[in-house]
């Protein structure tokens, strides 16, 4: 497992150097590892204020907390109607391929608040865009950038990823803020049908790279 300690803006990492396989008494130094094995190792990260960790079934509640609440999804996806589509939700797409998709956990509070995922990863291309969603009892407080930060610094330096995006509605000015206070730089605008309404709607896009 790996972890990564945000103190002073700056990133310490202790990571499994080693791999040593069963019934087998030697240890294989694996010194190329591709992008889902790199993913493996951090399964959970660390910062200052919060815990990126696997979902399980026991984040129901506090999932539901918030993705049942329209005003809370209104740029994301539709709010879920009743547990059992929050159930849905994590056992299908986040637990069933997990690797790249983190709960947020505050950790004064042991409380699962939101999560942050690669989508569109490339594993070819090495690109990916970032996506999350928080309750929005804790917005404001600067929590989402303090993850889409650590998240971006080990993309692009642990990951070796080109570049990565963050793509939201034009209207979404919070989510604007939040890539913009991550480091990120507007890339283009342009209009698009959303996933879930199915109506043209402004988006904007934003990227860092790894060589900025």
């Amino acid at each position: 497992m790996a972890a990564f300690y945000l103190s002073n803006n700056r990133f310490n990492l202790t990571k499994i150097e080693t791999f040593t396989y069963a019934n087998s008494p030697q240890t294989c130094y694996n010194t190329v590892m591709n992008l889902y094995e790199k993913l493996a190792i951090f399964t959970t990260i660390e910062t200052e204020r919060l815990l990126l960790r696997p979902l399980t079934m026991a984040d129901s509640e506090d999932m539901y907390a918030y993705a049942s609440n329209p005003e809370n999804l209104i740029y994301i996806f539709p709010a879920h109607k009743n547990i059992a589509d929050t159930q849905f939700a994590i056992a299908n797409f986040f637990m069933k391929a997990p690797l790249g998709k983190w709960a947020i956990e505050l950790k004064s509070e042991q409380k699962m608040i939101g999560t942050i995922t690669f989508v569109k990863l490339d594993e070819k291309k090495r690109i990916a865009e970032i996506g999350y969603a928080l309750n929005m009892a804790y917005w404001g407080q600067g929590l989402m950038t303090e993850a889409v930060r650590t998240l971006t610094e080990i993309g692009l330096t642990e990951f070796g990823l080109y570049y990565l995006d963050i793509v939201v509605e034009s209207e979404n000015f919070a989510s604007c803020k939040v890539a913009e206070k991550s480091g990120y730089t507007l890339k283009k605008s342009y209009k698009a049908i959303n996933e879930y309404s199915k109506i043209i709607k402004n988006f904007k896009c934003y990227r860092k790279a790894n060589h900025e």
